[in-house]
């Protein structure tokens, strides 16, 4: 994610992290959720629901859930806002982030991990709702994204590019080092704007 680069781009009223030298538990929650916003993963927001949700329904509680999601609006909401980012996401915009910027083989087979976790729980939202596509009694969203993921799409290409020039670039290079952040952040903007929401 550019989790790095978002710490040193002024576009927030707090830091990116606690301590700058802190790592992963010294994050603050908006930029954490944000880069993975940006990657188009959103793995913050349904990362161990498919789980519990599978976990659920191959048990005797299977249909207390089915009927809870028909019949409990706050729980079905919650479902229903799950479903959206998961149609939000584009695992394969995150493994073209992977294949840009991840060099260890361990970091690698976690991205992997990640999207095949993300394919399990499409399907177990997918199994709960009864819906054979994501979002599919959303219209709207539906069109917007066909409408929005070309766009989207170029700009994470562009980003996942602008960051591995950006990581790679000499410090004593300052004109090509604002140049490559001045792009970064317009694929920032680009893509939040086009998600339509930032995290």
């Amino acid at each position: 994610t550019p989790e790095l680069e978002l710490s040193e781009l002024n576009i927030g009223s707090r830091p990116a992290k606690r301590k700058a030298t802190g790592g992963v538990e010294s994050l603050r929650a908006i930029p954490w959720n944000f880069s993975w916003t940006q990657t188009r993963l959103n793995l913050p927001t349904w990362l161990g629901v498919g789980e519990a949700i599978s976990e659920i329904l191959a048990s005797s509680d299977g249909d207390t859930l089915r009927q809870m999601y028909k019949e409990w609006t706050s729980f079905s909401t919650t479902i229903d806002l799950v479903e959206m980012v998961l149609a939000k996401s584009e695992p394969s915009i995150a493994a073209h982030y992977d294949q840009m910027l991840v060099h260890e083989d361990k970091a690698k087979e976690l991205g992997q991990h990640v999207r095949k976790i993300h394919g399990e729980t499409e399907s177990a939202v997918l199994e709960l709702t009864g819906h054979t596509e994501l979002s599919e009694d959303n219209a709207v969203l539906r069109r917007a994204l066909q409408v929005r993921n070309p766009y989207c799409d170029s700009l994470n290409i562009l980003q996942a590019e602008t960051l591995k020039r950006l990581r790679n670039c000499d410090d004593s290079n300052e004109v090509e080092k604002k140049l490559l952040k001045d792009a970064l952040l317009t694929t920032i903007t680009g893509v939040a704007n086009g998600m339509g929401n930032t995290g």
